[in-house]
């Protein structure tokens, strides 16, 4: 019991745009629930139903990171402190976080010192895509090329892997929120409605239509329901499959771009492997429909959506951390690649 006291807890934090997720090597899952902040306070304040009040609500919290990294430093403390403290242990544990590929030095500074002045006594930081590589099971020790895309909320991170190392990186800070917004963005500039989260969810999923040519294309009229901006009412509306792929378009152009201009930069041989291994896809942009069909129609390369893809980057940090905590002072034997 005295040596459990002791010893000094290790965490696995996953501090996504989107959502964030906490494991303890001594207490399993700590978190897993949404990235923001509340501005108001709302305790002993009871979930209302009535969807104009919750859209209303909405209006009052931060998102403390953007394009994966954190942009608001005291507001990614205040959504870590609370997390930590449902540890409960008498000493401060070591972290290991994840973070994009093109992160800067100063960036992942911030993140470091957001993870520790919400509680941890020392913080490693590893690549998030060569965490999702081993959260997706793909064999690190493999000798031939292995392609990694993760689409996440706010980043889009591309990696191929040959023996445990990144030999290849590239990365663009448009992904997930990114289409949800131009979708939002596009329904309150035509119709004066700003939609419901799920249906905005919902709404992106046509992105599959992108596939659609000619005659077969189907522009079916689409339900979607939100908060009349003018009224401040719940109103429905129809919108065209067509003008959802409109605004999609550029973001996902975006991304394509990103993966086909990487691909083009890769040696003969490497391409030569990946022609087998072919290209594994994580994140929560990996359950679009219709997303790895396009990303194979633009590389040629066969794609899979992984087992479990939107939590890929937490599990492979969790492996990562239990293979680490048995070393004394692990944190300082991690670097960054270059």
């Amino acid at each position: 019991m005295l040596e459990k006291l002791i010893n000094r807890p290790c965490v696995a934090v996953d501090l996504g745009t989107a959502n964030t997720r906490m494991y303890s090597c001594e207490k399993g899952m700590i978190a897993e629930e949404p990235s923001f902040v509340r501005m108001v306070n709302r305790d002993g304040v009871q979930e209302s139903s009535d969807k104009l009040i919750e859209y209303l609500n909405n209006r009052f919290i931060s998102f403390p990171l953007r394009g994966g990294v954190i942009t608001e430093a005291d507001n990614a403390v205040s959504l870590l402190k609370p997390l930590f403290k449902r540890l409960k242990t008498l000493r401060a544990p070591v972290s290991l976080a994840c973070a994009p590929t093109d992160s800067t030095e100063k960036e992942r500074r911030l993140l470091s010192e957001a993870i520790s002045n919400a509680g941890a006594s020392h913080v490693a930081i590893i690549p998030e895509p060569w965490a999702a590589a081993i959260g997706a099971g793909i064999d690190m020790d493999s000798p031939h090329a292995q392609m990694l895309i993760d689409i996440g909320d706010g980043v889009t991170d591309m990696v191929v892997i040959r023996k445990g190392r990144l030999v290849f990186t590239s990365a663009v800070r448009t992904a997930c929120s990114d289409l949800h917004r131009a979708v939002r963005s596009a329904i309150i500039a035509r119709h004066r409605l700003s939609p419901f989260n799920s249906d905005i969810e919902k709404l992106t999923y046509e992105i599959d239509g992108i596939l659609d040519t000619g005659a077969l294309f189907d522009d079916r009229p689409i339900r979607v329901e939100g908060i009349d901006i003018i009224k401040k009412k719940e109103h429905a509306i129809n919108v065209t499959r067509r003008e959802i792929l409109k605004a999609l378009e550029p973001a996902i152009y975006r991304i394509l771009k990103m993966i086909r201009s990487g691909v083009d930069r890769l040696s003969e041989k490497t391409l030569s492997e990946l022609q087998d291994s072919g290209i594994v896809l994580t994140g929560g942009g990996s359950c679009i429909r219709g997303i790895d069909r396009l990303i194979e129609i633009k590389t040629g390369l066969k794609t899979k959506i992984a087992d479990d893809p939107t939590r890929a980057v937490i599990n492979g940090a969790i492996q990562t951390l239990e293979y680490w905590k048995a070393r004394k002072s692990w944190w300082k034997e991690i670097t960054w690649p270059l």
